[in-house]
């Protein structure tokens, strides 16, 4: 296998490591040469991307001019460099790169943690909820089998019946309000690993992370949060009538179905 070979300086021989490019000239300085050449007054305005941050393919400078871009024009939606601000967009709204970048950067972060806060919130709202309704349909089934055993001969059948519907219509909402907390858990899961995303690029280039979060934030946006819908519920109201007739002997179910969830798939997908 080829061992992985550390660039070495450009500018001196004395094969210490190249760890600084600029950007200007396009060649790669160790950090006693990247000294000397910002003491150099044709070049001490010259700017440098240092470290793991280093990539010789990605263009740094406007391609017209081959100057570093300055400003951020707002009616073209464009990073733009020094000449081509007073060229192209003199009449423009414009403002530095590294602002508008580190506007973008806590734009984009506010909303994430707002909606890490909000999943988080519902998450715990349905574990709640949940455990409410259990308790809820352990009350109903008590009830209902304490009602049964009182015409326990008579109607087997029917406790049976009633039973399993009760415990049917449970499978059916826990399922739903599980669904309802794994979007928000993948929600929170997007936006955590965006943070870490947007945290492992503070030392990169404001041109670079300036254009990877122009092109997270549609992503963040684009993710909708579910409206919880009301928790489920169920009740019985039992009763002791004659037992001539086998239906009426028993209350009625009434229930409060949660919503089906949908779009689950294009949350949990929009970070990939």
């Amino acid at each position: 296998m080829a061992q992985y070979t550390a660039p070495i300086c450009q500018i001196c021989i004395g094969g210490q490591a190249g760890e600084h490019y600029c950007r200007q000239c396009e060649q790669l300085f160790c950090g006693n040469c990247k000294s000397s050449h910002l003491r150099t007054k044709i070049s001490k305005n010259h700017t440098f991307v240092s470290g793991p941050n280093i990539n010789k393919e990605e263009k740094l400078l406007c391609t017209e001019h081959e100057e570093s871009f300055l400003f951020y024009c707002h009616d073209c939606e464009t990073p733009v460099c020094r000449i081509c601000s007073v060229k192209k967009h003199s009449r423009h709204l414009m403002t530095d790169l590294t602002e508008t970048t580190l506007e973008l950067k806590s734009e984009v972060s506010k909303v994430i943690i707002s909606k890490i806060t909000a999943s988080q919130l519902n998450i715990s709202r349905i574990k709640e909820e949940t455990k409410t309704y259990r308790e809820e349909v352990k009350v109903v089934i008590k009830t209902i089998t304490d009602e049964a055993n009182y015409w326990k001969q008579l109607i087997d059948k029917k406790v049976e019946a009633l039973i399993k519907e009760v415990q049917n219509k449970e499978h059916k909402e826990i399922q739903n309000m599980s669904t309802y907390s794994e979007v928000n858990e993948g929600v929170v899961e997007n936006c955590e690993t965006w943070q870490k995303d947007i945290k492992t690029m503070e030392t990169t280039a404001d041109i670079l992370l300036f254009k990877k979060l122009k092109q997270l934030k549609p992503e963040v946006d684009q993710i909708v949060l579910k409206p919880i819908p009301n928790a489920p519920f169920v009740s019985y109201r039992n009763k002791k009538p004659l037992s001539t007739d086998l239906d009426s002997l028993f209350g009625k179910l009434s229930f409060c179905e949660t919503k089906a969830i949908t779009g689950k798939i294009d949350n949990q997908q929009s970070a990939r």
